[in-house]
């Protein structure tokens, strides 16, 4: 039990920084530990929540990224970064088919997010629905022009990148 909390209880805000210290480092269980002192009060619990996300990104821990990603999102739904997080695990602990419904019922609260189109277009790409992914991904980068660039580099969308560079995508303005 002595070992699941840092050896001296301090300030939130100073085992927060250590947190952040360690995780900067990838020094992640030391990270997690520091983790364990913060109250689940407010706004410790989040912040230190949103740490360890990063953290099970970070190890590829997909189902434990998953279960808090969903957790925040389920409690700060309108934080479009919670959508995205859930997701992203979701894609890589369940299935792709599970990510997009997520973000599907994210774009009600988010109609204007680009970045949820964009992600929308992936999964459509790698569910060979391709005519579904330019069509979201004309979306994406009517709301943000740097989608342009991230399409063509991107390996999700390999099998449109043709479609995309006939549609004059890949012209360079100088």
């Amino acid at each position: 039990m002595d070992q699941d909390l840092p050896l001296h209880i301090l300030k939130p805000e100073k085992h927060l920084e250590r947190a952040q210290g360690y995780f900067a480092l990838e020094m992640f269980e030391e990270s997690m530990r520091e983790l364990r002192a913060l109250p689940d009060e407010h706004p410790w619990s989040k912040d230190g929540r949103a740490l360890l996300v990063a953290i099970h990104k970070e190890k590829s821990d997909w189902k434990c990224m998953r279960e808090v990603a969903r957790g925040l999102r389920l409690e700060f739904p309108y934080d479009l970064s919670w959508w995205i997080a859930d997701a992203y695990a979701t894609r890589r602990d369940v299935s792709v088919g599970d990510a997009r419904k997520i973000l599907l019922d994210g774009l009600i609260l988010h109609y204007e997010s680009s970045i949820i189109r964009y992600n929308l277009a992936c999964y459509a790409c790698v569910q060979k629905n391709f005519d579904e992914c330019i069509d979201f991904l004309k979306e994406a980068v009517r709301r943000d022009e740097k989608y342009k660039l991230m399409a063509l580099e991107d390996k999700d969308l390999r099998p449109v990148k043709k479609a995309l560079m006939n549609m004059g995508w890949g012209r360079v303005v100088v």
